[in-house]
């Protein structure tokens, strides 16, 4: 699958050893995650429609089988330094995605400064934007706005200082992980803000309140990347499924996961705290023997399927061991006694 014009704004000569040096960050904290993930061709061009149409990306597949570590590597596929990263829990609001408002520090506040008379007045001594927060999506698509076209929104604590140079915009990307643990109500309640790529902040004074201009109208440079990820524990809402561009990770094969490994072991290991390369110990042959074992494994039903980063932890294992013996990775793979005892007679029988 092809788009032509569009195609330059992914495939970009930054693949391997370029995409991992990108200096990602998470939520403003610095990640090596995303490094050597092994992008394959029907990945990429979900990836290429996704981004050609300025729709959101929505990924399923098993649980491990890399559907949030995808959206650090078109990060730093695409050269771009920011990730933010959503959690979705079982009573996220969908509003929070885009900012959070502490109604009970405010309130705190105003009782702080009561007049002498004992009438609190707040109004008259804050702003409301010192006690909001703008999260993943808020901050992505106010960063991709000149400062002056979300002053609206910049109150408080979020007005630009004068005496500074205003900061660029720039391109972030967003992953909305396990929307499907929300309830019902949440992808519902994000229809607008998908179809628009904007948000309001209704605590902020004014009929309506502020809102951002719309995100679809910015520049392909500029405008945020969208992953989310499901489970598939439940069917999300069909009018939510037009809104996104749809790709499901199926668990690799046996070559594409030795070459997982071979890409993706360094960074784990670096993610470890280890140093020195003992990625080195681990051979062909001893790549091989995993992933037989592994493919094994999870032909055999167990409990917990071990995905791939359970097969990085059990490559992490035999390269630090200096091992041949597979049965040191079972702590790695086998997360239930069940499951344990199975990967014990496989074990035995290599």
């Amino acid at each position: 699958m092809s788009f032509g014009q569009f195609a330059a704004i992914w495939n970009v000569d930054r693949e391997g050893a370029r995409a991992d040096a990108v200096a990602l960050t998470e939520n403003g904290a610095p990640t090596l995650k995303g490094k050597g993930y092994q992008l394959d061709g029907d990945v990429v061009a979900a990836v290429d429609v996704a981004l050609a149409l300025g729709r959101p990306l929505l990924v399923s597949g098993e649980p491990g089988c890399g559907k949030t570590e995808l959206g650090y590597a078109i990060a730093r596929r695409l050269g771009i330094d920011r990730l933010y990263l959503h959690s979705v829990k079982s009573n996220s609001e969908a509003g929070e995605l885009f900012y959070t408002y502490d109604a009970l520090s405010r309130f705190r506040a105003a009782q702080l400064r009561e007049t002498q008379d004992g009438v609190a007045k707040a109004a008259l001594y804050d702003d409301v934007g010192d006690y909001v927060e703008f999260q993943a999506l808020g901050r992505a698509l106010i960063e991709a706005h000149e400062s002056a076209a979300v002053a609206p929104l910049l109150r408080g604590k979020h007005r630009p200082d004068p005496e500074k140079p205003t900061a660029p915009p720039r391109r972030s990307v967003v992953v909305i992980d396990e929307i499907d643990k929300a309830s019902k109500d949440f992808p519902n309640d994000l229809l607008h803000e998908i179809e628009t790529m904007s948000f309001r902040v209704r605590e902020f004074p004014g009929d309506p309140p502020p809102e951002t201009p719309p995100g679809y109208a910015l520049s392909p440079e500029l405008r945020p990347v969208v992953l989310i990820t499901s489970n598939e524990e439940r069917q999300l809402p069909d009018a939510f499924l037009r809104r996104c561009i749809f790709h499901e990770i199926n668990f690799p094969e046996g070559d594409i996961l030795k070459r997982i490994i071979a890409s993706g072991l360094t960074a784990r290991l670096e993610r470890m705290g280890l140093r020195g390369r003992p990625d080195r110990n681990l051979g062909d042959g001893s790549i091989a023997d995993l992933v037989k074992l592994l493919l094994d494994f999870r032909g055999q039903d167990p409990d917990k399927k071990p995905g791939i980063a359970e097969m990085l932890d059990a490559a992490a294992l035999l390269a630090v061991s200096k091992s041949t013996d597979l049965a040191v990775v079972r702590p790695a793979l086998a997360k239930l006694k069940r499951d344990s005892r199975i990967l014990d007679m496989l074990t035995k029988q290599a």
